[in-house]
């Protein structure tokens, strides 16, 4: 049996930082549209279904002709949502597409696929870049992972800053971005997993993987587009559709639908 790779985009109202984000408009489409349409853009994915508890972002996305799950509203994370989506599809594999990541390029999303492809025993993957800046290693909002020199990711966490003077001894961070990978049957165990101290601390998914002992394997994309976590990063985003080539002609592919 081959892989049968499904995405599946997690959105909530409720977020802390920005509530309601998923139906931020920009460029006169709500975010959770941008998301969707760009990974059914990914040639790799059988299918892309967005999970949510909330109505108003599936009528939102029914509307737009998307498929949509249901899911419960007390789960502790986005990865557990996703759980629970997937164990509704048939697929062999799960690409975990953040629903604020509005900036991610079809062509890499294909780059995760080929890489879950090559080796599908594996349990996990994410979505890597370099820093940008060096004022990213301290800010929260930027997840931050350790590597090793396979690529494998062996720490995750949002403060690092005290590496801003080591030079090169930042090398092997690099930040985590919200695209994940997952063998279906790994999936379906993480929720039954106890969640994790450093997972709990600063509510990142990924501990609660690294601390249970289970490999996860970074992918590197060429940059990270950075996601919307507040209200004061909508601009970054549109001068990025504005200004960056790539980001253009991708815009002007899910604009027309």
């Amino acid at each position: 049996m081959g892989t049968r790779v499904a995405c599946i985009i997690p959105a909530r109202m409720a977020s802390s930082r920005f509530p309601g984000k998923p139906l931020v408009e920009i460029r006169g489409l709500p975010m959770i549209e941008h998301v969707r349409r760009r990974a059914a853009l990914c040639k790799g994915f059988e299918e892309v279904v967005v999970a949510t508890c909330d109505r108003q972002i599936a009528q939102v996305v029914e509307r737009s002709g998307g498929r949509v799950l249901m899911t419960s509203s007390r789960h502790p994370a986005a990865t557990d949502r996703v759980a629970e989506a997937a164990g509704k599809l048939d697929c062999t594999h799960v690409v975990n597409v953040q629903g604020d990541e509005i900036l991610v390029l079809p062509r890499d999303l294909e780059s995760l696929v080929q890489a879950i492809g090559q080796r599908p025993e594996l349990a996990a993957w994410n979505a890597v870049a370099s820093l940008e800046t060096p004022g990213e290693l301290g800010d929260p909002s930027v997840v931050k992972c350790v590597v090793s020199v396979s690529g494998r990711i062996l720490f995750c966490g949002r403060n690092f800053s005290h590496l801003k003077a080591a030079g090169n001894g930042a090398q092997p961070v690099r930040k985590i971005l919200g695209i994940l990978g997952y063998r279906q049957d790994f999936l379906q165990r993480y929720p039954g997993l106890a969640r994790t101290p450093l997972e709990t601390l600063e509510s990142v998914d990924q501990s609660r993987i690294l601390e249970h002992d289970v490999l996860l394997q970074g992918i590197a994309f060429p940059r990270g587009y950075a996601g919307i976590n507040l209200p004061g990063e909508v601009k970054a985003v549109e001068h990025l559709l504005d200004q960056d080539p790539l980001q253009r002609a991708v815009l002007h592919q899910v604009l027309k639908g």
